[in-house]
């Protein structure tokens, strides 16, 4: 099951957040949604029917980081490219979007063999959901922790750069 949530309207914290460098950018977009997608988690935990603990011990979070580069190194290697065509147009769309275009994906999933069979049920067995009844309980609870989380965050990270500029830069 995927469910894609996009929030617009959160141009002055994108602003906020391209004042860092890269890897400063991807630490606080890593916290954020993983601290947005935690309560996620835990329900799924909660609901996970338990016979060994396997399947509730399989769900986990991470975040998953997508370029222009990648999206054009996929889109070029499903059209038939070859490697090196797909690579110079991985290249070419990193060099367009000069840093910009990146997006991250928040991924909660159960990575046990049986987690598919429980969630969905089979024509022997009802299904026993626990991902879909905890993103749809949670979702609207997590946008809103993304929008504030990052906030706050960007003036954290802001006020720790500036404090080591400073540090590194004594009048």
């Amino acid at each position: 099951m995927k469910t894609t949530l996009k929030v617009e309207g959160l141009a002055e914290l994108q602003k906020g957040l391209e004042q860092f460098k890269k890897s400063t950018q991807t630490g606080v977009l890593n916290r954020v949604l993983k601290r947005a997608a935690k309560p996620i988690e835990a329900a799924a935990k909660a609901n996970a029917p338990v016979d060994s603990g396997e399947l509730r011990d399989s769900i986990t979070t991470e975040v998953v980081r997508q370029n222009a580069g990648k999206a054009a190194f996929a889109d070029a290697m499903r059209s038939g490219a070859s490697r090196a065509e797909a690579g110079q147009a991985a290249r070419a769309a990193n060099r367009a979007a000069a840093g910009r275009g990146a997006s991250a994906t928040v991924r909660v999933r159960a990575t046990a063999p049986q987690s598919v069979f429980n969630e969905w049920g089979t024509r022997k067995m009802a299904a026993q959901p626990f991902l879909g009844p905890a993103l749809r309980h949670n979702e609207n609870g997590a946008v809103r922790s993304i929008a504030a989380d990052l906030k706050s965050e960007i003036e954290k990270t802001a006020a720790r750069v500036a404090r080591r500029a400073a540090k590194r830069n004594p009048k």
